[in-house]
């Protein structure tokens, strides 16, 4: 039960220092699209942007609501290790909130990826084939595991139920 405290307590850390970054996010996303960025050196995954085009500003734009669907599902795991806590395992809220943050880790791992891949095409003209372990795909395996856990999660309600009903 220790270490359930112990991770909720770097989760809870994790939302407090994450929602002034998601304010300064959508006030930069709004401000992307107004301001003259053209002095500005951004970099998005080690690839630096040209932020003087639409396609450019709209790659920065989507990169910065990714972030959002991360603090997303940071969230729902946060409602799970609260479950967690008050050892309250096997309830509905346990596994939509699992689910949840495994599409919204899914889908971030995705955006991100393809953003990555359209970035180094249109930013420096090369397409490159890379084997290895890299946070996009990091982010896909945890968003599968997620979802893994919410099937795994159901079938043990289901076997809790079956069993408590049986003399």
């Amino acid at each position: 039960m220790r270490k359930i405290n112990i991770l909720k307590a770097i989760v809870d850390l994790l939302w407090i220092f994450s929602m002034p970054i998601v304010l300064v996010i959508i006030g930069f996303s709004i401000a992307v699209f107004f301001v003259d960025l053209g002095d500005l050196n951004i970099k998005i995954n080690s690839i630096g942007l040209n932020t003087d085009t639409l396609f450019s500003k709209t790659l920065l734009v989507v990169s910065a609501l990714n972030y959002l669907l991360i603090v997303a599902a940071l969230y729902f795991f946060k409602k799970v290790l609260n479950h967690f806590v008050r050892v309250k395992i096997f309830e509905e809220t346990v596994i939509s909130s699992f689910k949840k943050s495994g599409n919204l880790l899914f889908i971030s791992g995705i955006i991100s990826l393809t953003i990555s891949m359209i970035s180094k095409v249109y930013f420096q003209q090369k397409v490159t084939l890379e084997f290895g372990l890299n946070q996009h795909l990091v982010i896909i395996c945890l968003g599968l595991f997620f979802l893994v856990l919410s099937e795994i999660f159901k079938v043990a309600k289901n076997q809790k139920q079956e069993n408590d009903l049986t003399i």
